[in-house]
């Protein structure tokens, strides 16, 4: 990793004298030997028998470590870990009362090791505030679902059935695959023990590190490269944190709007034109997402807002793509290649001008117009689901060279302002 590249180190204080100190202990415990399954994994001969060997010690734990819980409690986990002694072969969360807290564990594709399924674990406590939010905004996507002028009522899957629990957490340490150098915002998964993979049904979202990642990284690079950035004295954090929120709900929701003939066509046949295919439609898929989310808050915003301008909401957005594009490598990363050509199209229909500073002015009608045009566009060409109009559309943004290119396009090259942090880490209490 490049040494100009910074980590700011944040300490988040939260008081855990409620909790059961021998649970905790345990806790504790189990985040350490995740640690060691992935320290000592990729050096073991027998990666299973070495897996299956601390998965039991990490089960082993948690019934000692819950020993001194109230009986009903005690029976509710109990039942919880002998239903994951039958093998792990995805995240699972065990959801702890009093207070109320959660500790993911289990193995999923790690975002840095390419194709491998690894140990990751997560503890910290669920941040109820933000889930009731997050209940109060699905109410008001499912209307904006239910009147989706781009899909057809007959083609419209039931909102309720196809919408994913979410589950909002202050992460307090990470262990095994989530604490490499890039920490996860968000996880996606199934809660299963299938060794298939179906579409991912539960979301984790570790909101402190969300909102402390914008802060300290989006934000400044808002404030240093688009023109008349929103000052803080004049937006609360509170505003910006729920922008958040809705932003990666209503993206996580936007995967579902529309039909997807396209998935079909792009990703079947393995090739090296197929496997080029394959990256432009998982592009396009977040692009569509970003632009679902951006479409909710244009249409709902009095509702999802008290005092809450619409330009706000997307300055916080092209802050965001600004850090998706910084971290290079657009066509390896679905959402940096998704931001760039999000980027382009703002850039090319004149929404956002650029100076030779490289500074940005927006134009914030033609940026919702925009919005618009993208949500049709992009629904139309999944639902059509031609491959060679999904690649033209790509193409007529941005070369397909420039994705593939490890470092950032020239164009882009001034992103890389080192005095503003590329990732964070947490300093984590000792206890757990």
């Amino acid at each position: 990793m490049n040494p100009n590249k910074l980590t700011s180190n944040v300490v988040f204080d939260y008081n855990l004298q409620g909790f059961n100190q021998k649970l905790l202990n345990s806790i504790t415990e189990v985040l350490d030997y995740i640690n060691l399954i992935n320290e000592r994994g990729s050096q073991d001969p027998l990666i299973i028998t070495h897996e299956i060997l601390y998965y039991e010690k990490i089960l082993e734990s948690l019934r000692n470590g819950i020993s001194e819980l109230g009986d009903e409690e005690k029976k509710r986990l109990n039942s919880k870990l002998n239903e994951m002694a039958g093998g792990i072969y995805d995240l699972e969360t065990v959801n702890f009362r009093s207070p109320d807290s959660a500790l993911i564990i289990g193995k999923i594709f790690s975002a840095q090791k390419t194709y491998q399924k690894r140990f990751g674990g997560a503890f910290g406590l669920v941040n109820n505030d933000a889930n009731t939010m997050l209940s109060e905004y699905d109410i008001i996507a499912e209307g904006i679902y239910s009147d989706f002028p781009y899909i057809p009522s007959e083609k419209k899957e039931s909102f309720n059935e196809k919408k994913s629990e979410i589950n909002c957490i202050d992460v307090l340490r990470f262990a095994g695959d989530f604490n490499l150098t890039l920490k996860p915002i968000s996880l996606f998964y199934t809660g299963t023990k299938s060794r298939q993979i179906p579409v991912p049904s539960k979301v984790a979202l570790f909101t402190n590190i969300y909102f402390k990642r914008f802060e300290l990284i989006s934000e400044e690079l808002g404030r240093n490269f688009i023109y008349d950035f929103y000052d803080s004295d004049d937006v609360s954090r509170e505003d910006i944190n729920k922008t958040l929120i809705y932003w990666l709900r209503g993206h996580d929701l936007g995967h579902f709007f529309g039909q997807d003939i396209l998935g079909k066509n792009m990703k079947d046949i393995l090739s090296k034109t197929m496997e080029d295919n394959r990256r432009i439609y998982y592009i396009l898929n977040e692009l569509k997402s970003d632009m679902i989310s951006l479409y909710i808050f244009k249409n709902k915003l009095n509702e999802l807002f008290e005092d809450f301008e619409i330009q706000n909401v997307y300055l916080v957005f092209i802050s965001e793509l600004l850090r998706y594009m910084r971290r290079g490598h657009l066509l390896h990363y679905a959402d940096g290649g998704s931001a760039y050509l999000a980027y382009k199209y703002f850039i090319q229909s004149g929404a956002i001008k650029v100076n030779r500073q490289y500074m940005h002015d927006i134009d914030f009608e033609l940026l919702s117009n925009d919005i618009e045009l993208l949500c049709e566009e992009l629904i139309l060409l999944f639902e059509e689901g031609s491959s060679l109009k999904a690649v033209d559309f790509v193409n007529k943004l941005a070369a397909f060279e420039s994705l593939t290119s490890k470092e950032l396009p020239e164009e882009l090259e001034f992103l890389n302002d080192f005095s503003i942090p590329f990732n964070i880490d947490i300093q984590h209490n000792t206890s757990i």
